[in-house]
């Protein structure tokens, strides 16, 4: 019997074949809908000469897939009872089984600065980091387009408007265009989550979408700071950064802000705005709140 890994009996069969059981801990919810599966693959417009990064391949479904229309792709798996699975069920030649954390493997080693995508269904827990990671990497080692699958909620905050905006949604579309493209129920996955996801495509710039001033350190400090007591206005939100009521209320008058505001409210161009106003000429010896590295954007919310 052909197996169809898009078949929730047939994965359970190969599954059970090699005495493997799902964890809802490492996130593993492997899709069972072909329908979904066609559409992230038309929303990857891959072609023969595309080399592919997929993280958390399962039992290959998409693996298999992305063989067919793509160069070469390399599939990281961290669990390594389903590298096992993997190694049965896709045997192209032109697919690489890493078995890893996809955290700490370097894109620069998997493709050499050579031009890639990201197509994954991604394990829940792995999600925000490794898009990150992936988005702030070096612009030789960012893919050129992500495709993935995420839960609905982490979408939704991805894709998020002035009005609605957190953490993640500044630092994702600091640096790429959002489109959150369809939603799919629990019961498209074996097992089913608790929750309901969805495929965004995430199309990185090539440079930030607004200015970093003074510099991007002192930008996601900023940004941090505004966010970190959410209910809290900016004018008193924005005191942890120890720059002094009187800075903070010059500094959101000179970016045209309303001292009143909420952080969720600010677009790019406020945060840009605003940062430039409250650093520029601003003592370096101003205490902190958060200890955020040069060129990394802090943990998303």
């Amino acid at each position: 019997m052909t197996i169809d890994l898009s078949r929730r009996k047939h994965v359970a069969n190969v599954l059970h074949n090699h005495g493997v059981r799902l964890t809802k801990a490492m996130g593993q919810h492997l899709l069972v809908d072909r329908t979904a599966l066609e559409e992230i693959l038309g929303a990857a417009a891959l072609t023969g000469e595309d080399e592919v990064l997929e993280v958390g391949p399962g039992a290959g479904v998409l693996t298999a897939e992305l063989a067919q229309r793509a160069k070469r792709v390399v599939a990281v798996e961290l669990d390594a009872r389903l590298v096992g699975v993997l190694r049965e069920t896709v045997q192209s030649p032109n697919v690489e089984i890493v078995e890893g954390d996809a955290l700490a493997v370097d894109p620069a080693q998997l493709f050499g600065g050579r031009p890639y995508k990201h197509v994954a269904n991604l394990p829940y827990g792995v999600a925000t980091p490794l898009l990150r990671k992936l988005l702030y990497a070096t612009p030789e080692h960012r893919p050129s387009l992500l495709v993935v699958m995420v839960q609905l909620e982490v979408a939704r905050r991805m894709a998020a408007r002035p009005n609605d905006m957190n953490v993640l949604a500044v630092q994702v579309q600091l640096v790429a265009d959002v489109e959150l493209l369809f939603e799919l129920p629990p019961d498209a996955f074996f097992p089913p989550p608790a929750v309901s996801s969805a495929v965004v495509r995430l199309r990185p710039l090539p440079e930030r979408r607004v200015p970093l001033l003074p510099t991007e350190q002192r930008f996601f400090q900023t940004v941090m700071a505004g966010f970190s007591q959410k209910r809290k206005q900016l004018h008193n939100s924005l005191g942890s950064l120890g720059v002094g009521v009187d800075r903070i209320q010059q500094a959101l008058e000179s970016a045209c802000i309303v001292s009143s505001r909420r952080a969720e409210t600010l677009s790019l161009e406020d945060w840009s705005r605003l940062s430039a106003a409250l650093w520029i000429d601003a003592s370096d010896t101003a205490q902190t709140a958060s200890n955020v590295e040069d060129s990394v954007p802090p943990a998303g919310r």
